[in-house]
């Protein structure tokens, strides 16, 4: 049985919907928070953790005094944005991550800067203080893996995951309805994170690849 979207859920697909449309530009502004709240008759803060994902992904761009402005134009081609994954299974999804993020944290072990490297592990605390608290954590899930692509210092990575991030986060925003993997995912992020800063790209590289094993394992054994 399919799962009912959260509210904020629905406001994220919406705006994405807008954008990939072309009703809203790259570089426009778009409606301030009270006036989606109208528009799509739903509660402000539904609309501000829409708002938050997306400008995780950097999708969107907040400007304190300014407004929200489309940081990044979607598209409905398939070859610019990745899109004809969506039909794609949550397991494919994974095995996707798989491939890709265990080799980003050996990566930025290696090379990131020591101000990265704190920001990576203050990211993995919040979110441990989070999900400890029983408290909502995907905003800093999502921030933590875009911090770790963005630490490579390569630009062909960075657009890479940037240009997935809302496949990823479709699979993390999955994989946080499955109570079990709260717990761990936290718990992992700290490991990942302190392994980043030991400078040790072995063992970020085995912590990132066997939390993801662990997600993927999970998802095979749900319910069909």
């Amino acid at each position: 049985m399919k799962k009912k979207k959260l509210i904020y859920e629905i406001v994220y697909d919406e705006i994405k919907k807008n954008i990939r449309e072309g009703k809203w530009q790259a570089g426009e502004k778009i409606p301030t928070v009270q006036a989606l709240s109208q528009q799509l008759n739903v509660s402000v803060s539904s609309v501000r953790e829409a708002i938050k994902i997306l400008s995780q992904q950097r999708i969107l761009r907040v400007e304190q005094g300014r407004g929200t402005f489309v940081e990044t134009q979607l598209s409905d081609n398939p070859n610019q944005t990745f899109e004809f994954l969506e039909n794609s299974s949550m397991e494919q999804l994974t095995e996707a991550r798989l491939v890709i993020e265990p080799e980003l944290a050996a990566i930025v072990a290696e090379r990131g800067s020591e101000e990265e490297v704190k920001k990576i592990l203050q990211c993995a605390r919040t979110m441990q203080k989070k999900m400890l608290a029983g408290e909502d954590f995907l905003e800093e899930d999502i921030e933590f893996h875009y911090l770790i692509a963005q630490a490579t210092k390569n630009d062909v990575l960075l657009k890479m995951m940037t240009l997935i991030s809302d496949l990823l986060y479709d699979s993390r925003r999955h994989s946080m309805k499955i109570k079990s993997q709260n717990e761990k995912a936290a718990n992992y992020h700290i490991l990942i994170a302190q392994a980043i800063k030991e400078r040790n790209p072995l063992q970020a590289r085995n912590l990132m690849n066997s939390h993801i094993v662990d997600l993927l394992d999970d998802l095979k054994k749900r319910p069909r």
